[in-house]
């Protein structure tokens, strides 16, 4: 297997709307620290994958099959395009249920990311893939809670290894990029952006994608609002991630394959949990100033879902690669912490740990769970409670597809 790496920045235009929060109004002013749009390749002589992670509040469908397109000019054949998730971004029509994409941002998104994959396939070497997963204390907790304890958070990390040498990291963080605060301008990749000066070296390359973040962020346990803590988190984590030995002498790598996808089809709101969202007065959050405005938010988002009063299902797609014996899973929406570990424990025998990626392929909204209290992500998911459970199921099926085509392909070529 090859692998390869590229980047470029994303360029964004003074005054442009800015997304990610609810009470928001001015637009684009500058740039704190560069947007980028970057790519990795995993080829062999079959086939080449192609990973575009970039630093924006999401990505929907309609982008996505524009890259999709392009890609093949460059001699990609399959490709996801995830967002970071940052809210320091331009707004990219990132709307429970996905909205079109303004056209200028599409343009400039399709645009980098064409540049930054000729740079990685023109850089593709030799490589083998390993993984490790790191618990990084004192990083983040359930936002949506008055009083949390910090939890313990589970990054996942795709090594990259040409000979004895790592050449680049995908690093994949289960926390909302949010420490930059609603009333800030500035352009940011924000936390992800902090992870990645971090961790890179003049030697390795680092891409940080983002997880199941759905209700976790460092909402109780950042020290400030601004760029330093988004460094001093940042190498907080990386101080944690914990190095993997390099796959030497381990057997030829799998076939490159194209990702399997499972089509999913979720029910909208239903009128009575829209009914329960609208007259909830006062909503939850106790004597948490900061909580109790996110979920008059999400109250507000769920008023206007219901006078849209819609009644067709959302389709989306949930996808899994096994790439060199590591799966990686791609979710297009905002999936919570706990369900993206319950992916990885269905996971077959024979499958490593299962990678799990947000905010791909698309972007649907928050997944809410059966068992999910009313809060801020209830109120503003766009589909019905135990959504979450299904988008779980079709993701472990994908997965185990994914293992056992690679196990197949291992034992004709054995």
């Amino acid at each position: 297997m090859r692998a390869g790496h590229g980047v470029a920045r994303l360029e964004v235009v003074p005054g442009e709307p800015m997304g990610g929060y609810a009470d928001r109004s001015d637009g684009v002013r500058n740039v704190l620290d560069p947007l980028e749009v970057h790519v990795v390749t995993f080829a062999d002589e079959g086939h080449r994958f192609a990973l575009v992670v970039a630093d924006l509040v999401c990505v929907n469908v309609d982008v996505v099959d524009r890259i999709r397109a392009a890609m093949r000019d460059v001699g990609v054949q399959s490709c996801w395009v995830a967002a970071t998730h940052t809210h320091a971004s331009p707004e990219a029509g990132c709307s429970p249920g996905g909205d079109a994409t303004p056209r200028h941002v599409a343009d400039r998104l399709e645009a980098a990311s064409l540049v930054a994959a000729r740079s990685a396939v023109a850089s593709e070497r030799a490589a083998r893939l390993g993984s490790a997963r790191t618990l990084v204390p004192q990083l983040a907790g359930h936002r949506n809670v008055a009083d949390p304890a910090p939890l313990d958070i589970p990054v996942d990390t795709i090594v990259v290894t040409a000979g004895t040498e790592v050449v680049g990291l995908v690093v994949v963080s289960p926390v909302h990029p949010t420490i930059l605060p609603a009333d800030n301008n500035h352009v940011s990749a924000d936390l992800n952006g902090g992870i990645r000066r971090a961790l890179a070296t003049p030697d390795r390359w680092v891409v940080v994608a983002t997880g199941a973040a759905g209700d976790i962020s460092t909402r109780h346990t950042r020290q400030g609002r601004g760029l330093d803590e988004a460094d001093r988190l940042g190498a907080w984590l990386a101080d944690r991630v914990e190095p993997v030995s390099p796959r030497v002498g381990e057997g030829a790598a799998s076939p490159v394959r194209p990702p399997v996808v499972r089509t999913v089809t979720l029910a909208p709101k239903q009128p009575a949990e829209l009914d329960v969202a609208v007259r909830q007065t006062p909503p939850p959050g106790g004597g948490n100033d900061r909580i109790h405005r996110v979920m008059q938010q999400g109250l507000r988002i769920a008023a206007e879902q219901a006078a849209r009063q819609r009644t067709e299902p959302y389709v989306i797609d949930v996808e899994a690669v096994d790439l060199d014996g590591v799966t990686v899973v791609a979710v297009p929406g905002e999936l919570f912490l706990e369900l993206g570990e319950t992916i990885r424990a269905a996971a077959p025998d024979q499958a490593r740990d299962i990678v799990v990626l947000g905010y791909a392929n698309g972007y649907l909204g928050y997944l809410p769970t059966r068992d999910t209290q009313p809060c801020y992500e209830t109120y503003a998911s766009p589909v019905t409670s135990g959504s979450g459970e299904i988008v779980v199921e079709a993701a472990v099926a994908a997965a185990a597809e994914a293992v056992g085509n690679r196990d197949h392909s291992r034992r004709i070529n054995a």
